[in-house]
């Protein structure tokens, strides 16, 4: 386990990143897949995966043909993407839990009540605006707890070489689970309705607890400093010289997570503006977009471009940028639609891979929870406000601007990291 090189610098310097290690270059897949805990925590995960991939499907969904237009569809997206971001304030909770699994194993059965609520409502045809975002914000605040421990959990896991190849491996689950997921979604929403959509993610997160039961996820150093000291100890790492790259960072995810929340909001309105059956095709449009991403992941593992991590951030984004911008140039047939979806959901997943690799690379275990979700807060308010911006606009702006609009800020996210030395220079 690397640890940090000494405590905080009374001249302002910073916690500081490891620096890289000569270690095998090898993947070590064969080790990875004996690692029994490893692979008991991705059973969890993927669970986990599918049932909110049914979800996703089911309330952006209903929450679009509520109106007909974005603004209640943004408005889920806002107060998730919202919450999300509010993980920062969570973080230091989930670090200072000598166990991380204490946590799983509390929030999938709240969130399986808070599921099975909301097909409830949905069933019995009374849920309101204001009830269906109110058990979007439950589900919203444990899945910030959840997120952090699987953030948290590779480094745990795993030795730093073979964080690439674990994300791989977690994509190769993920193709199974978002397939399932989605197209299960789809075919729920079109056959019975959002609320087997909600019935289903209820079983699943039942589900997701079980494998999670016998495994530890306890680190060697818990925090033991009291809450407010722990939360300030998470800003370290972005003071002085040795935080210019976390600096340089999280000013880039505040262009990256504005323009990259966008996509998954616009597959809804692809889907009803460019097809007949809107709902028979939604499920194969965000199955493709999911698919891609999975396999993103798979091939990023099998490059394991430790080295290079800087210029996979700026590959990334700019490839994405220009998938978007061919998406109103796309024909009005699900294939064609599916395959540059496909790509855009494979450059998300590489470049949020590749990012929070070398995170979890570069720092001990017990700061992960803080610091990961510190960068996500970044992330999280500009996308908070690019989803209810892109609500808003929705009714005075076509699609086709938004694409344009969106592809073209990938593109200058990509041109803005190059132009970042500190960027650039990333690797592990």
């Amino acid at each position: 386990m690397t640890e940090l090189a000494g405590p905080p610098l009374p001249s302002g310097d910073g916690t500081r990143p490891s620096a890289p290690e000569e270690e095998p270059e090898g993947g070590g897949v064969r080790e990875v897949l004996r690692n029994r805990r490893f692979l008991l925590l991705e059973a969890s995960g993927a669970f986990a995966s599918a049932g909110y991939a049914v979800y996703s499907v089911s309330v952006l969904f209903l929450a679009y043909g509520i109106t007909g237009n974005l603004l209640v569809a943004g408005g889920v997206l806002f107060l998730e993407y919202g919450i999300y971001t509010a993980t920062f304030l969570i973080a230091p909770l989930v670090d200072r839990a000598a166990d991380k699994r204490t946590i799983l194993l509390v929030c999938y059965p709240l969130q399986a009540a808070a599921a099975g609520l909301l097909a409830l409502g949905l069933f019995e045809r009374h849920l309101t605006v204001a009830e269906l975002l109110g058990l979007v914000a439950v589900l919203a605040v444990l899945w910030d707890f959840v997120w952090a421990v699987y953030m948290i959990s590779p480094r745990i896991l795993l030795p730093k070489h073979q964080l690439f190849v674990g994300s791989s491996i977690t994509n190769v689950f993920s193709v199974g689970t978002q397939i399932g997921g989605y197209a299960g979604g789809g075919a729920l929403l079109f056959f019975v309705g959002p609320s087997g959509g909600a019935v289903a993610y209820m079983v699943l997160l039942l589900a997701a607890a079980l494998p999670a039961i016998p495994v530890s996820l306890a680190v060697d150093t818990p925090p033991t400093s009291s809450f407010r000291e722990t939360f300030w100890s998470g800003w370290e790492a972005f003071r002085g010289r040795a935080g210019r790259a976390m600096r340089s960072l999280a000013g880039l995810e505040i262009a990256y997570g504005f323009v990259s929340s966008i996509p998954v909001l616009l597959i809804p309105a692809i889907a009803y503006e460019r097809f007949a059956a809107p709902a028979a095709v939604y499920g194969v449009l965000v199955t493709a977009y999911a698919l891609g991403g999975a396999a993103g992941g798979v091939l990023l593992g099998r490059l394991n471009p430790r080295r290079t991590v800087g210029w996979v951030l700026v590959a990334a984004s700019l490839t994405t940028g220009v998938l978007v911008l061919l998406l109103d140039a796309t024909p009005a047939t699900t294939v064609a639609f599916g395959i540059v979806l496909a790509g855009v959901g494979a450059g998300g997943t590489i470049r949020f891979t590749a990012k929070y690799s070398w995170v979890q690379a570069s720092y001990p275990p017990d700061l992960l929870g803080r610091l990961i979700s510190n960068l996500y807060f970044f992330t999280g308010v500009s996308g908070s406000l690019a989803v209810l911006l892109v609500g808003l606009v929705s009714g005075v702006l076509p699609l086709s601007t938004l694409l344009l609009l969106d592809g073209a800020g990938f593109v200058a996210t990509g041109v803005a990291a190059i132009a970042l030395p500190s960027i650039r220079r990333l690797a592990f």
